[in-house]
C-alpha cells in the first residue's frame, strides 16, 4: 500500500472517529442546575451553580463566548484541512476552506441552543458533516456524503434517543 493511501486512510480514521466522538455522552455526565450570574464591585460577573460561587472569568471581548467557539473551530479545521491537502498533495487552499467549513460547523452544532434541544437533529449533522469530510478526502461528491452522513446520524441518533 502506498504511502499516500495509507495517509488518506489515517485521516479518514481519525474524521470518523473524532466525529464519533460527539455522538455519545460522556459516562460521568449529569445535568447541571441553572447557573445565576451577577455583576459585583468592579464590574466582575460572579455566578452561583446552586452549592458553589465562583468568579466568571470570561471578560469583555469583541465577539461572545459562543461566536468565539465557532471561529476557533473554523480556524483549527483549516490548518487541518490545509495539512491534510500538503500530505496528500491535493490543492491546500481547497481543503484548508473545506477544513475551515467543517471546523466552524462542528462548533456550530456543538455550541447551537437549538441542536441541544434536538438530540437527533444534532447527531445528524455531525453524521452530514463527517460524510462531507470523507468525500472531501476521497475527492467525491461532497452532497452525495452530506446525504450519507445524515441518514447515519439519524439513524444512530434516534437509536441512541430511543425511550
Amino acid at each position: 500500500m502506498g504511502f499516500r493511501r495509507s495517509v488518506g486512510m489515517l485521516l479518514t480514521l481519525s474524521l470518523l472517529l473524532g466525529a464519533g466522538a460527539g455522538l455519545f455522552p460522556p459516562l460521568n455526565a449529569h445535568a447541571h442546575p441553572k447557573h445565576h450570574c451577577w455583576h459585583g464591585k468592579n464590574n466582575r460577573v460572579h455566578c452561583d451553580n446552586g452549592h458553589d460561587y465562583y468568579y466568571d472569568r470570561r471578560r469583555q471581548s469583541w465577539v461572545d463566548y459562543q461566536t468565539g467557539k465557532i471561529l476557533k473551530g473554523g480556524l483549527v479545521g483549516a490548518g487541518i484541512g490545509a495539512g491534510a491537502g500538503l500530505l496528500l498533495d491535493r490543492n491546500v487552499g481547497k481543503s484548508a476552506l473545506i477544513g475551515a467549513g467543517l471546523g466552524a460547523g462542528a462548533q456550530a452544532v456543538r455550541y447551537s441552543r437549538t441542536m441541544h434541544r434536538h438530540p437527533i437533529a444534532k447527531t445528524a449533522a455531525y453524521g452530514a458533516l463527517t460524510g462531507v469530510g470523507v468525500n472531501a478526502i476521497r475527492q467525491d461528491n461532497l452532497g452525495k456524503g452530506a446525504l450519507w452522513g445524515a441518514g447515519i446520524g439519524a439513524g444512530l441518533g434516534a437509536l441512541q434517543h430511543l425511550d
